[in-house]
């Protein structure tokens, strides 16, 4: 589904790209999000890049997971 600023929500056919998330943040706050995320079953730790730290910044990292849109 899009969503837009101009009032024309439609529904968008993207089943065959996958899913994406990026979490920004310390690698202590990163971390704890990832085991959050699973103790609710949105996804495995595994699924997880590592931490990888940002260029220009001295405590930034970013992990990036992608997963099939289908509900595991």
């Amino acid at each position: 589904m899009f969503t837009g600023f101009d009032g024309s929500d439609r529904a968008i056919d993207d089943s065959r790209r996958p899913f994406q998330i990026y979490l920004l943040g310390t690698r202590e706050e990163i971390q704890s999000t990832i085991n959050q995320l699973q103790v609710v079953r949105f996804c495995e730790r595994i699924r997880w890049s590592p931490p990888i730290p940002v260029l220009g910044s001295d405590w930034k990292y970013i992990s990036m997971m992608e997963r099939d849109r289908t509900v595991e």
